[in-house]
């Protein structure tokens, strides 16, 4: 039989049964000529919620081919998303969050660009917009998490933006160059896994093309202390993603300025991966006032005595709201990332920028074809 499916929507979920009943429901509303030409993948890392019974009714009235495959054991996002790209049929993969609630023309934004650009090493990233639905707290009312305005006005971004919450590829461009690091990250999740695969794609030609038709809300309810711990997680593993990546434009990209990575930063700057820069980073002294700016309002002494207080006020206090913005929750999360860097430097070392998928790296990148990775649930094909 020939396979006519054009599309297969890998989505990666734990833990979040009624977020993902409603992702289901809009992958299920889509604006689609012909749903026969995609399937949807669902990869459970060994939730103990009800998820499967979720998947099972959405099974129900799907018009698409509907899958549910269940880690045995939870093993983290990178191998449950390899998990997902085996078992998937169709050339082009979609990757997104069990949390993205996909406009009804996005998946065919998604295929439309790719029959436009077939280049075997071309990506597509759709947009991500803060859910209007998050009203539980100022800050989930504020955050925005993704910043995809900052890609406005460009058509293709950097390697490192290759984020799987709503981005396109072509599955085979995807496993050979190994799919996504399985191991959780020195310091657990999360471990980079995004934009380190993006990184070993660059290697092999990838380019990123921004889609922003291809949108979706992100619905993720989380309070702003667990924003902070995760941001802080984020930083200890920093420095384990630049020895897979070491490229010096990533701690460039990633705002990261110490005196560590001044000679990132002047090789990036004097060198040809300036190109992987950014628009808005591409000059080094807006870069160097932005920095010099962030060090005096966001600092060890104003965030813990005057801003984390002013922001947890703001959940019950008017008048401190109007002080409660987008700004003020991007300085704060920003500073725990740095925070997390330097204690990641302490903790583990500073990172040695001389090895690219060394031995441990290989070994964590596992590669063989997928059987059952464990219970698969699903229509009859």
């Amino acid at each position: 039989m020939v396979n006519s499916l054009k599309l297969s929507v890998v989505l990666a979920t734990y833990h979040r049964a009624e977020t993902l009943r409603e992702t289901l429901r809009h992958l299920a509303n889509q604006e689609l000529v012909d749903y026969s030409a995609i399937e949807v993948v669902v990869i459970d890392d060994a939730s103990p919620d009800h998820t499967g019974q979720v998947v099972q009714e959405a099974q129900k009235y799907a018009p698409f081919k509907l899958s549910y495959l269940r880690n045995h054991e939870n093993r983290g996002p990178g191998y449950t998303q390899n998990q997902g790209l085996r078992y998937a049929q169709a050339p082009l993969v979609l990757l997104m969050a069990d949390d993205i609630w996909m406009s009804p023309r996005a998946l065919n934004a998604h295929i439309k660009s790719h029959e436009a650009n077939p280049a075997r090493e071309i990506a597509v990233l759709g947009r991500a917009i803060q859910s209007p639905r998050l009203t539980q707290s100022v800050f989930l009312r504020t955050w925005n998490p993704f910043r995809f305005n900052a890609f406005d006005g460009q058509t293709e971004v950097p390697y490192y933006r290759f984020w799987a919450c709503n981005i396109s590829a072509k599955r085979d461009l995807i496993l050979s160059c190994g799919g996504f690091r399985e191991h959780r990250g020195r310091a657990g999740a999360p471990a980079h896994e995004d934009p380190e695969l993006g990184y070993r794609l660059h290697k092999a030609g990838l380019r990123i093309l921004f889609e922003p038709s291809a949108w979706g809300h992100h619905y993720h309810v989380v309070p702003f202390e667990g924003a902070c711990q995760r941001k802080y997680e984020t930083g200890l593993n920093f420095g384990e993603f630049r020895e897979y990546a070491p490229e010096p434009e990533i701690p460039v990209a990633y705002h990261v300025l110490n005196r560590y990575t001044v000679r990132d930063h002047l090789q990036t700057y004097r060198g040809p991966r300036r190109q992987f820069l950014p628009p808005g980073d591409r000059n080094p002294l807006k870069l160097l006032a932005r920095e010099v700016a962030r060090r005096i309002a966001f600092n060890q002494v104003t965030v813990p005595l005057l801003l984390e207080p002013l922001v947890r006020g703001a959940e019950r206090n008017a008048l401190l709201r109007k002080f409660a913005t987008s700004t003020v929750y991007r300085g704060i999360l920003f500073h725990h990332f740095l925070r997390g860097c330097r204690d990641g430097d302490r903790r583990y070392g500073r990172p040695k920028l001389t090895r690219w998928l060394n031995e441990k790296v290989a070994n964590s990148i596992h590669q063989e074809p997928l059987e059952h990775p464990g219970v698969v649930v699903g229509r009859p094909t």
